[in-house]
């Protein structure tokens, strides 16, 4: 098994907060795996990590960064920028948070980065999929083990899918995305909280909206629906909402209601948003059941891309 699949680890609490106690300084990424190397190591500013620090991606930007803002302090600094290409989605492993990964949801890849003691290290393609990739999450499944999730869309074109990398280096369909369930449209974002639950949002429309699947029932419902601006990329910390609005704006849904969370002015199409910290595994977020698609129920399954000794 390549050694870039040790992200699919156990996740008991004790997996979660070992992985950083065992590694409180990473070692360059390519020491640790596997992979292609598609970047050079790059200089980084460090922030505190904690629920102050706001993380978020501007897809319009080639090369493409993830910049960072302190609520109430410095902001719309970068952390981390690609030597080329864009950057539209990203993730930290939540046990780990050392590593980066990301993806541009006009290319088939899915990228990984690791913080070392000099920057960031030469970036590493994870997988390859068989068409875009638009969005990644992690989260535990029914066992407690930790997996990457991504998701494949063409908008209004047709149906979405959400896959599941699995430990032996194939990805498994895991939840269609009817477009009946979503209005009609849906670009590939997603998020899942602790409970189970998966959220999907509209995307590059309007109006746009935020949709929550109930874990067990599969009970497609509204959460939130936006008249006047787009729902890019989102993410559910704390049991809050978070989302970007594809303009200069994170906003903090609270009680139906979204508040301005952070405005970058010098950004132009903000399309994720995350947090930074290594969590506990009562705050990693779960992935449910949906009565849609389960593992195993379709054939296809798409396999990792060879990665050179």
């Amino acid at each position: 098994m390549p050694a870039l699949l040790l992200i699919f680890m156990a996740a008991t609490s004790g997996a979660i907060t070992g992985l950083q106690k065992d590694q409180p300084a990473l070692t360059p990424v390519q020491a640790l795996h596997t992979g292609t190397a598609t970047g050079t190591a790059a200089t980084v500013t460090e922030p505190v990590m904690d629920n102050r620090t706001v993380y978020y991606a501007d897809a319009r930007e080639s090369p493409g960064s993830v910049y960072y803002a302190e609520l109430g302090g410095a902001g719309g600094m970068p952390h981390y920028t690609r030597r080329s290409g864009n950057i539209y989605s990203f993730a930290f492993h939540p046990g780990v948070p050392e590593k980066l990964y990301f993806v541009n949801a006009n290319e088939n890849r899915i990228y990984l980065t690791a913080l070392t003691g000099t920057g960031y290290s030469a970036e590493q393609t994870v997988y390859t999929h068989s068409t875009y990739v638009r969005d990644i999450a992690f989260a535990l499944d029914d066992a407690g083990d930790l997996h990457l999730y991504f998701s494949e869309a063409t908008g209004a074109g047709a149906n979405g899918m959400i896959y599941r990398l699995e430990g032996d280096g194939t990805a498994t369909p895991f939840y269609e995305v009817r477009l009946s369930d979503v209005g009609g449209s849906w670009a590939g974002d997603f998020a899942f909280d602790t409970e189970g639950n998966l959220y999907l949002s509209s995307g590059n429309r309007i109006p746009a909206s935020i949709y929550r699947v109930r874990s067990g029932s599969g009970a497609v419902e509204t959460v939130y629906t936006d008249n006047a601006e787009p729902i890019k990329g989102l993410i559910v910390q704390d049991g809050q909402i978070y989302y970007a609005n594809w303009r200069k704006t994170i906003y903090l849904l609270t009680n139906g209601t979204k508040n301005d969370f952070y405005t970058d002015p010098n950004r132009t199409w903000l399309s994720d948003v995350g947090f930074r910290r290594a969590l506990s595994a009562d705050e990693v977020p779960r992935a449910g059941t949906y009565s849609r698609v389960r593992p195993g129920d379709l054939t296809t399954r798409r396999t990792m891309s060879a990665a050179p000794s």
